[in-house]
C-alpha cells in the first residue's frame, strides 16, 4: 500500500526577516547600554596622549549638579545653625571645612579629608588652597581666643566656590 501523501519542509524565513531581527536587537542593545551608562554617571575618558595622568576620574555635569546642590544645602543649614546659636563659630568653622573638603573628594576624587594645606597646594586644586588659608585659623584657634573672621561671610565665599566650580 503506497500513500500519496507527502510532508511538506517546515516553514522557512526569509533571510531579510532575520537580518531586520538582528539589527532590532542590535539597536535595543545599543540603547540599553546607552541609558545604563547614563544613569550611572560614567563617562567615557578620551585618550589623549597630551594629557597629563592624575588620580582624578571623570563625572557627569548631571552628578556634579547634583553634588553642587547637595553641599550648598548643607553648607546653607551650618550657615542657619549659626545664625540660630546652635553652632559655635570654631565648631561651624570645623565643620564648614569639612564640608569643603568633602565636596572636592567627591567631585574629583581626591581624597583632601585629611591633607594638609602644602599637600592641597601640591595638587593644584583651584580655590581649595586659598579657602583652607582662610579657614584654618578660626578652625584650630584655641576656645577662648577671639576669631577676627565671620562664619557667615566664609559660608557664602564657600558657596560661591562650589556654584562656579568646575
Amino acid at each position: 500500500m503506497e500513500t500519496t501523501v507527502t510532508l511538506r519542509p517546515p516553514f522557512e524565513y526569509s533571510l531579510w526577516v532575520l537580518l531586520v531581527g538582528i539589527v532590532i536587537f542590535a539597536a535595543f542593545l545599543f540603547v540599553f547600554i546607552w541609558v545604563l551608562l547614563r544613569i550611572l554617571g560614567i563617562e567615557r575618558n578620551q585618550s589623549d596622549p597630551s594629557a597629563k595622568k592624575d588620580n582624578r576620574f571623570s563625572i557627569s555635569s548631571g552628578y556634579q549638579y547634583i553634588m553642587k546642590q547637595k553641599y550648598i544645602a548643607q553648607i546653607q543649614m551650618l550657615k542657619n545653625d549659626y545664625n540660630n546659636g546652635k553652632v559655635s563659630q570654631r565648631e561651624g568653622f570645623q565643620r564648614l571645612s569639612l564640608l569643603i573638603r568633602g565636596f572636592i573628594h567627591d567631585v574629583t576624587g581626591i581624597n583632601v579629608e585629611t591633607a594638609t594645606i602644602r599637600d592641597v597646594k601640591k595638587l593644584g586644586i583651584k580655590h581649595l588652597d586659598k579657602l583652607m588659608e582662610e579657614y584654618y585659623v578660626p578652625e584650630f584657634a584655641e576656645d577662648g581666643r577671639p576669631i577676627s573672621k565671620e562664619l557667615s561671610e566664609s559660608c557664602e565665599t564657600a558657596m560661591g566656590v562650589i556654584r562656579t566650580w568646575t
